[in-house]
């Protein structure tokens, strides 16, 4: 039986033998061999006889790049169930299996981003030895760790209804609204991300250097800090 819910029937022209499972299988797996080269470099480089001591950020982001091969595993996991199918063309039973996934791909995601924000902060506190900014951005990060994981928790009541409500005529239950849900989660997560990425400048800026310089180191930040 094809999921059918409040999506109705297939759109006209649409052709159900198309499916995306290459293109999932290779972005995952692209993302996740420039994840680990980055992290790989950077405890190679730290592990250089001129280097010091490893600290807590540079765990951080290893804690951080396990949470996002768990994302990446429920990634392809969902190809299985036709993750990468039009929907009319997947069984109610692999809708649900696709949705279990997601609600474990929210808290392990949510998890990845917020170790990779607080490694930044403390590396931020390693070189630049920021205090109050600091605790606020993590006061931010952590806070919407705690707020995804409640609420992806809390959200639907029961918590099956959150993966059986469009298939099964006969579930009862409240959730909330999950793409409202994840469109706020994107927002908060691009909003601290911001703030985050602002913090270190007002103190390279204040450097003793040439302008061209403070950008220059600026932008290092700035990149350093998106990959």
């Amino acid at each position: 039986m094809a999921a059918t819910g409040d999506f109705g029937p297939a759109p006209a022209g649409t052709n159900l033998a198309e499916n995306q499972n290459a293109q999932i299988f290779g972005a995952v797996i692209t993302l996740m061999v420039i994840g680990t080269v980055g992290v790989v470099m950077r405890w190679v480089a730290r592990k250089t006889p001129d280097s010091i001591a490893l600290a807590i950020d540079d765990y951080l982001i290893v804690a951080a790049l396990i949470f996002a091969y768990g994302t990446a595993i429920c990634s392809l996991l969902s190809i299985n169930y036709g993750g990468g199918k039009h929907l009319w063309a997947i069984t109610s039973n692999d809708f649900i299996h696709i949705w279990k996934l997601l609600y474990a791909y929210v808290m392990i995601y949510a998890t990845a981003v917020t170790l990779t924000k607080v490694s930044i902060l403390m590396f931020y506190r390693r070189i630049f030895g920021i205090t109050y900014s600091l605790y606020l951005c993590l006061f931010f990060a952590i806070g919407y760790w705690i707020t995804i994981i409640v609420v992806i928790n809390v959200g639907c009541r029961p918590l099956s209804y959150f993966w059986m409500r469009y298939t099964d005529p006969s579930a009862v239950g409240t959730c909330i609204d999950i793409p409202k849900f994840f469109f706020g989660n994107g927002i908060a997560a691009m909003l601290i991300d911001v703030i985050i990425l602002c913090v270190p400048i007002p103190i390279v800026w204040g450097l003793q250097m040439p302008t061209s310089q403070k950008l220059a180191v600026v932008s290092i930040l700035l990149l350093g800090s998106l990959l």
